[in-house]
Parts: structure tokens; sequence; C-alpha cells
């Protein structure tokens, strides 16, 4: 079975993502397209603005043959370690190539440029630049440009960085892979104005809370689910749902510092912010600095609210599990669970599998931390779920 693998958050899923889906297709000529995303939180350090399940159902109608969920705590860390651990479930589904969208569609460049980043002289370079107080992605930059010359350009975009990410990851795992680049149409990744062909999620999050997307590029399936998820809670998920609780748990964490990416003072910095704003962006607009960039504050602080410690990142990263959990999968999926079972990976669809296949649930690490997230996500919506890792199933879509 030929499988092309894409990650992804769709938050939420549109029309963009839909062309993209259709083009990897096409492209990788693959019999199943496996999607690897973001549960309840996304990397850019905040809860998706609906819930995974029907994004990954949204998913499905849009293109995609299965979705799998990218394991907590890892869909909202940093753009390195958001990449690998994608790669990784990836790879469990035995797949042969990986498909993404970018600013450039050389993927000849894009596997040279993570070559390079992967060799001990360019990390020479970068430590070089980051002893003169340069942040990490300021210094990476700076010994691109060193290096590559105006070939550097091609890594500046978000999208383009995630792509050499993915690259990258692929070679640590010595993953042989074909790849093939979508490449961008339409706005840019964060422009906030309606433009062009397809619209941006960051854009389309924004009129959504502003109650307005009639205007917007999204399928009618990810439209219905936004309603669905919206009549049920009454509201969408935001960073700026959680401030009171955040404020709560900043000042009630006994040590802060074992929290994940709050070191070298952080720690004292957030808690002198504490009840000083009306908003999450203010909040971390107190904090940001050269060193501490907005990104990095904003996982910073989620991590605190999800209680996501340094080593509980270094345990599940040292846990060599070798099963799947399926958000959403159509009868193409369904061979593909099948052949990822033929190849020794234990798939769940519901929470009756982990005992099927011998797991205890509650002595995994990220269950736990995925379970507790889950509950975090729907505090601040009506209709709360509790548990609801040991009550939803997968879920089919009979196209």
């Amino acid at each position: 079975m030929k499988i092309t693998g894409v990650v992804a958050e769709y938050n939420p899923f549109h029309s963009g993502h839909e062309y993209q889906l259709k083009t990897a297709r096409k492209l990788s000529g693959c019999d199943c397209l496996a999607v690897v995303m973001s549960g309840n939180y996304v990397q850019r350090g905040e809860p998706a603005i609906i819930d995974k399940f029907k994004r990954a159902e949204a998913a499905i109608y849009g293109g995609a043959d299965i979705v799998i969920e990218l394991p907590m705590p890892f869909s909202c860390q940093n753009v390195e370690m958001f990449a690998l651990a994608a790669v990784k479930e990836l790879k469990k589904l035995s797949i042969d190539s990986i498909s993404f969208g970018c600013e450039n569609d050389n993927s000849k460049l894009l596997e040279k440029i993570a070559g390079l980043q992967l060799s001990p002289k360019f990390n020479n370079y970068v430590k070089e630049e980051m002893k003169k107080g340069l942040p990490y992605p300021s210094a990476m930059s700076n010994a691109l440009k060193f290096v590559l010359g105006n070939e550097a350009e091609t890594v500046y975009s978000p999208n383009n960085v995630l792509a050499v990410e993915y690259i990258k990851s692929a070679m640590k795992l010595n993953l042989n892979l074909e790849y093939f680049p979508v490449k961008r149409l339409g706005m840019n990744h964060n422009d906030t104005e309606i433009s062009g062909p397809f619209h941006s999620a960051s854009v389309i999050r924004k009129h959504i809370m502003e109650g307005s997307y009639n205007e917007l590029k999204l399928t009618e399936k990810s439209i219905r689910m936004i309603e669905e998820f919206y009549s049920e809670h009454k509201k969408y998920n935001s960073l700026n749902n959680y401030l009171d609780f955040l404020n709560y748990k900043i000042i009630n964490t006994p040590e802060l510092n074992k929290i994940y990416e709050v070191k070298e003072g952080l720690d004292n910095k957030i808690l002198s912010q504490v009840y000083k704003h009306n908003n999450i962006d203010d909040f971390i607009m107190s904090l940001k600095s050269k060193r501490y960039t907005y990104s990095r504050l904003r996982r910073s602080l989620l991590n605190i609210l999800l209680d996501i410690k340094a080593d509980d990142i270094t345990d599940i990263m040292s846990d060599r599990n070798d099963y799947v959990k399926v958000l959403s999968f159509s009868n193409t999926g369904r061979k593909a669970i099948k052949y990822a079972k033929s190849n020794g990976i234990k798939v769940i669809n519901r929470y009756s599998d982990y005992k099927k296949y011998d797991l205890i649930s509650e002595n995994l690490k990220g269950f736990n931390i995925t379970n507790r997230s889950s509950n975090i996500y729907y505090l601040p919506l009506k209709n709360r779920k509790i548990n609801s890792e040991y009550t939803e199933n997968a879920v089919y879509v009979d196209i």
C-alpha cells in the first residue's frame, strides 16, 4: 500500500487544506493519504478553535483517508519537537512519502537545507551567533545567510520552516522518503484580512470569533462542524478563555521552573505579571524580550496551564510506544489500519482497544497528559466533557 503522510493542525479545516490534499494525492499517486493532526492543542501554543474529532471528520470529507492524533504534549511545543513527533507517528503507518504546503516547491533545495542544518559545522555557526545574545531563530537565520547566501530566503516563511523540519526529522529517523511540496496559493500564513483564492487559518479564526464567516473559504463540512461545536458549547475556544485559570495555575504551582520551557528566570517574570492583564496577548507582551520570543512565551504559558513539566517531555520522548490513536477514517483509511496492524502497530480507535492490546492506559504518561489536557480544554465551555479520552471513539466516514 502506497501511503503519503501529511502533518496538519486544521485549525480549522478550510479550502486551502482541501486543495493541498487533492494536490498531494495527484503528485504522489498514493493509495492513501494519512494525516497526523494536532489534537485539542496546536503548535502556536493555544487550544484549537473546535475540538479534534470535529476537525478530523472535516478533514476526511476534505480528502484525507485517515487522521491520527499527534500526541500530547508534542502538538503544542517548538517546531523541531512538533515535526519530529509528527513524522514518528507517520512512520508507524509505513508511509512512503510526505507532502507539505510551503512557499517554495523545490524539494531538492529543501533537502539541501535540511541536510545542512543537521551538520556539526553548521551547528557551530549557530552557537557562535547565539553567543552574541541572539535567540535561536535569529541565530539560525544568520547562520543560513552566511552559508547559503540568497538561497537562505527559502526557509524564512513559517511553512517553509516546517517543511525543512519534516525533512530533517525523516533524515534523523533514517527514513527513505519522497517529498511532495505543494506551493501555497493566496494569503500568507498570518495574514488577517480576507483576500485571494484561499484564506489563512489566522484570518478564518479571527472572523469565526467575531461571528462572521459566511465569506470565508471553508468547506461545507467544516462549516457544519464549526456550527455544531458552537451549538454545543456556546463559544469557540481560545487561550483567552483561560486567563483566570492560568493566573490560578501560576500562583498555585510551587516550582514553576520545573514546567517545560519556563527557565532562566522566566518563572519570576511570569509571577510578577499575575492579575495585571485583561487578555493573554497583553500578558505575553509584558514578558516579551530579546530572549523570550512571543511564540515561546505562548507555549510556556500553555505548558503551565496544562502542567507539562520538563520531566514529562523527557519521559515521553524516551518511550518507544508502538500504537497510534485514530481520530477519523474512511473506507480507504480502514485498509491503512489493517496494513498498520499487519506491520505490528497497535491501532487505537476506542478506549477498549488499549485493553485489547494489553496496554494499561493509566500507566501511559502520554495518555494521562492527553486526558488531563482534554478535561482542561472543555473547562471554560458549556456542556463540559470529562474524561473524554475514555468515551469518544474514532469517527468513521462512509465515503
